[in-house]
């Protein structure tokens, strides 16, 4: 996919809360390493293939910025629920007893021994986890975890999905469709959660008649929208939340092919600042997308990682803020997407 080239004009700023790695509002500090300088140290990181933009900026951001504060980065990479390829990589990483090994894993189960054999074979390694929160409530098992709140994610695009028909002048009533990322992902059961609890607290008049899956593919949602508009193209649709703009845009193209455009006759509504996002709610096709920044999770990551290496105090857990974005704020969205090439 062609990228858009959007020059940052606005400063993102990052808002850091602090949650509880099992419930909100624990703010106890993660373990704390060895005080001084990081310089020389080792440092892993097993993160994401490089199957696109994202994960690629992701691993370039948080590699370059711990190379930057002076430790020698390895990084590898594995698929998507590819845990026991990752694991063997963990594996091999730890046996060098590293000062840290840094992560986006490929689930969130699948590390989680590995977790508990690196806490008995080297203590002294910093076990530091990004974006996909280990399901486990023994939260020493590790000493930091950082990211976005995905199930907020999900809360928001319904919120957004109200706002856009009332600022249509609409009812709030009507039929749902949801497009959803991958089976099983931990990314799609925290934003559907979100979105569906959220929307049947604030609109129980809105019905979601289909979910669906497209796993994460712009074209696979293409085909599984049609089936969808199709089928429910007496049942007064009018509203669509995809799990990724990629997805939407697919929906948006498949709505249109059926005479049902987006921003006319449904509320289209979206995540992740994709470039592609970023040009549909330009156009007003879209309604809203919500903050997913790779730059801001690798820098944010490394920081993390950073800081604990020196000693400091460090939150358990560190949330990125997912802005929700409209027409009104699309220049949140110019640093997630300006550097994509």
């Amino acid at each position: 996919m062609r990228r858009l080239q959007i020059t940052a004009g606005v400063t993102l700023a990052l808002a850091l809360t602090v949650s509880g790695c099992s419930s909100a509002g624990d703010t106890s500090p993660a373990e704390n390493g060895s005080s001084g300088e990081v310089a020389g140290q080792a440092a892993y990181v097993l993160t994401i293939a490089r199957s696109n933009p994202t994960q690629s900026n992701f691993a370039d951001t948080i590699t370059k910025d711990l190379e930057a504060a002076g430790l020698k980065v390895t990084t590898e990479y594995s698929d998507y629920g590819a845990g026991a390829d990752q694991m063997q990589k963990f594996n091999q990483a730890l046996s060098t007893k590293p000062a840290t090994i840094v992560l986006w894993p490929t689930d969130t189960t699948s590390l989680i021994p590995a977790y508990a054999r690196a806490r008995q074979q080297s203590p002294n390694t910093k076990i530091v986890v990004g974006i996909y929160k280990p399901a486990t409530d023994d939260d020493a098992l590790y000493s930091a975890f950082w990211g976005y709140d995905e199930e907020r994610i999900g809360a928001s695009s319904a919120q957004a999905i109200v706002d856009g028909l009332t600022a249509q002048g609409k009812p709030v009533r009507g039929a749902v469709l949801q497009i959803e990322g991958a089976p099983g992902g931990a990314t799609t059961i925290s934003r559907k959660k979100g979105f569906e609890e959220t929307l049947a607290k604030i609109a129980p008049d809105l019905k979601i008649v289909s979910s669906m899956t497209a796993n994460w593919d712009g074209t696979e949602a293409t085909t599984v929208a049609a089936q969808m508009f199709s089928r429910y193209s007496a049942d007064n649709v009018v509203g669509v939340f995809a799990h990724s703009d990629v997805m939407l845009d697919g929906v948006i193209l498949a709505g249109e092919r059926s005479g049902t455009v987006a921003g006319r006759d449904y509320v289209a509504v979206g995540a992740d600042c994709d470039p592609v996002g970023y040009r549909n709610i330009e156009a007003g096709k879209q309604y809203a997308t919500a903050l997913w920044d790779p730059f801001a999770l690798g820098r944010t990551g490394a920081e993390v990682t950073v800081n604990l290496l020196k000693g400091a105090e460090v939150p358990k857990s560190t949330t990125l803020d997912a802005a929700t974005v409209t027409k009104g704020n699309l220049a949140t969205c110019d640093e997630a997407i300006g550097k994509y090439k």
